[in-house]
């Protein structure tokens, strides 16, 4: 694997580690750190063998909304916490929407082989920066109205 493919990678995974953490510090009472864990989780499949072949390849079955709910359910049976398991859906579901706009998209209605994307260039540079921009000002924003509110009731 050249350099080229390292850094884009790299920025694509923390793309979605910082959208994910952005999205799950700024709607929910979670430890923001689910939203880095989860909103790497569909990647786990650049683990998988390619021996193994579809649907366990690069966003096959764990770029789905199948895969999504089936997370979200483990997840609310094991920890018994909506705000947990919201937290989750939050992280995984921004993998999946970023991912579903770049050309090679998703399948959303797995296991029908759907494969939708507008062919956006949501991993280069200049998408790069607006996903994290809007990240950054989402948490900025959520952050001034949590402190407007403690204000507000003393």
């Amino acid at each position: 694997m050249g350099p080229g493919r390292i850094a884009f990678l790299a920025g694509a995974f923390a793309t979605h580690a910082i959208v994910g953490y952005a999205l799950v510090r700024g709607s929910t009472g979670a430890d923001p750190r689910l939203g880095i864990v989860f909103g790497l989780v569909p990647d786990v499949d650049f683990l998988f063998l390619s021996a193994w072949g579809q649907p366990f390849v690069h966003r096959g079955i764990t770029h789905t909304p199948l895969f999504v709910l089936a997370v979200v359910a483990g997840s609310y049976a094991v920890a018994r916490s909506r705000e947990f398991a919201a937290a989750v859906a939050l992280a995984l579901g921004s993998h999946l929407v970023i991912d579903s706009l770049s050309p090679m998209g998703i399948d959303p209605l797995f296991p029908l082989e759907t494969n939708w994307s507008p062919g956006l260039p949501v991993h280069g540079p200049t998408a790069t920066i607006v996903l994290w921009t809007a990240s950054i000002g989402f948490l900025a924003w959520r952050t001034d109205a949590f402190r407007s509110s403690d204000y507000s009731s003393n």
